[in-house]
């Protein structure tokens, strides 16, 4: 039963806290029953997030993550829980459990991480806007930028206008943050990646109700959604979508609508999950393009049909559009919609199982001009549009391109 949830970075996609929960208690059943034995302290490692768990006495502590762990950090986690048990939750019944609100609750814990953990670095040109409180967790009223946060002033703005030094603002911004007391608009950098959901069929509808209450609080979205809902492709960047308009709308209007759509839910920001399906989903289709012009098109779709006849996760196969003389990868598929990180990474794992047996059912005679060309255009485009984080993994195509190149 999830008692407390909070997050360190505006710009990440939550997790559904009881999802975690029952994931993790599903684990340490299973690691119980079979090295029975019990760890205090263990990780999963899912490539794109690291879930670190710290078991205490009547809680286990889950820790979501980017990147390698940092030991430095431990000691501090495991203070944090201690505190959490021994005094926020001691003297709590079952009800009270059951009816917290694990978002908001306990603020003064909340304060005390931001304090003990590093807080992503708030960005200047964020816009902090206040969230309706129920009472919970009030704000004091001694806020010194409380006054200055309007939703359309940035946080550079907000400095710059109240006189405070940049490094006061971003602390207290920072505090209200914590309390769950503020949220941000432009958020999205230019290379942010996004997608379309379902919600967005419902404004380019013109008898919907949610259209209609869109028309009525935002009409200037409403102008520019028929442009824009086609390049959210699950393959373009931010900057990619500005650059496309750039000749007939100013880069301000663009944002303003895409933070529109973020906020309704209509588009999301690719989670480190979807950003590493997307690059080993460009991976595999630059292998075939390439494989068109080494071998010929109908080789390529050949060896395609090989390699699709051993998949057996209809996730995979399910976004190809094939026919006897053409294909394409469906990017913005919505069958990756509401899939759980764990979904999303075993996905990961059958398209690299696509790609390699895509690799190994090529005929010899040409496969090291083939693997030439290949890691030309892996070089020039593929590892210049990701980041080391969303590379991580990827490594073991190139084992798999060695293996089949090896005695030729």
């Amino acid at each position: 039963m999830p008692l407390f949830f909070m997050k360190l970075d505006p710009k990440a996609q939550d997790l559904d806290p009881m999802l975690v929960s029952g994931f993790f208690t599903a684990i340490q059943s299973f690691s119980k029953e079979v090295i029975e034995r019990d760890s205090s302290m263990f990780q999963v490692d899912y490539g794109a997030r690291l879930f670190t768990v710290i078991s205490g006495e009547v809680t286990d502590f889950v820790i979501v993550s980017l990147g390698e762990w940092d030991d430095d950090v431990t000691p501090i986690l495991k203070s944090l829980l201690e505190e959490f048990e021994g005094i926020w939750i001691k003297d709590l019944s079952r009800k009270e459990k059951d009816a917290l609100k694990i978002d908001v609750e306990f603020p003064d814990f909340r304060e005390g991480i931001v304090q003990n953990l590093s807080f992503r670095k708030l960005s200047g040109s964020w816009v902090p806007f206040l969230v309706e409180s129920d009472g919970k967790g009030k704000i004091k009223s001694d806020s010194v930028v409380l006054s200055y946060i309007n939703g359309l002033s940035t946080v550079d703005d907000i400095s710059m206008n109240s006189g405070l030094g940049a490094d006061e603002v971003v602390a207290e911004i920072t505090r209200l943050w914590a309390l769950g007391k503020v949220r941000f608009g432009s958020i999205l950098s230019r290379a942010d990646i996004l997608a379309s959901t379902s919600k967005i069929d419902r404004l380019l509808q013109l008898s919907s109700p949610q259209r209609a209450e869109l028309s009525r609080r935002n009409p200037e979205v409403i102008a520019l959604l028929p442009r824009l809902s086609m390049m959210f492709d699950g393959r373009r960047s931010v900057g990619a979508i500005i650059d496309g308009l750039a000749k007939e709308y100013k880069e301000n209007q663009v944002m303003e609508v895409i933070d529109t759509l973020l906020e309704t839910g209509a588009i999301v920001a690719l989670s480190p999950e979807k950003r590493r399906l997307l690059l080993v989903q460009e991976a595999l289709e630059l292998a075939i393009r390439v494989a068109e012009r080494i071998y010929t098109p109908v080789a390529a779709r050949q060896f395609l049909n090989i390699a699709m006849n051993k998949v057996p996760a209809t996730e995979v196969a399910g976004v190809f559009r094939m026919t006897d003389t053409s294909w394409s990868i469906d990017y913005n598929s919505r069958l990756y919609e509401h899939l759980d990180p764990r979904r999303l990474m075993n996905l990961y794992a059958e398209w690299m199982k696509l790609l390699a047996q895509y690799i190994g059912a090529l005929d010899k005679n040409r496969i090291l001009k083939f693997a030439e060309a290949l890691t030309e255009i892996y070089r020039s485009y593929l590892f210049e549009r990701y980041t080391s984080s969303d590379l991580r993994g990827f490594e073991e195509f190139t084992f798999w391109l060695e293996m089949n190149c090896l005695g030729v």
